[in-house]
């Protein structure tokens, strides 16, 4: 499970979505979390990062902790 996983987790929570939506509100696979909490996937583009970072009104090096 990665710090990331983690984070965007905290983050759903407190804006009471699931992992999910907020795929989708960002236009993502809803597959992120899951691969990402399996550990197949570590961390994520910039692109991704930025949109992440926006839609919880987060700084990109919080996300990446």
């Amino acid at each position: 499970m990665s710090n990331l996983y983690e984070i965007l987790r905290a983050l759903c929570q407190e804006k009471g979505v699931s992992g999910a939506k907020m795929c989708e509100d960002i236009g993502y696979s809803k597959s992120l979390m899951t691969e990402l909490k399996s550990g197949r996937k570590k961390s994520v583009s910039a692109d991704v990062a930025i949109k992440l970072a926006s839609y919880f009104n987060v700084t990109v090096d919080y996300l990446m902790g």
